[in-house]
């Protein structure tokens, strides 16, 4: 069976309850717990907000170990990405 290119069949980013908008902590936690509800296991930390503050990236691996570039957009209901770096 083939996975799906995104993680957004089982989560889409949920807006702050203060206003409609992700907060980067709050992304960062949200991706995460897709992550492992998909089975992936997150490797290393966020790629820096600094460099682009309205874009998530982490690499993962799936659970036949291969690697994934994981991203999304930061806004509410953004798609979870996922584009295999190996093999």
């Amino acid at each position: 069976m083939s996975q799906p290119n995104t993680i957004n069949d089982l989560f889409k980013l949920t807006p702050d309850p203060r206003g409609n908008y992700v907060t980067w902590a709050s992304g960062k936690k949200q991706i995460r717990f897709a992550l492992r509800m998909a089975g992936f296991k997150a490797v290393g930390l966020f790629r820096a907000r600094k460099l682009d503050k309205n874009n998530f990236e982490i690499q993962a691996t799936d659970p036949q170990g291969n690697l994934h570039l994981i991203t999304a957009e930061r806004k509410p209901g953004a798609i979870i990405n996922r584009t295999l770096l190996t093999a």
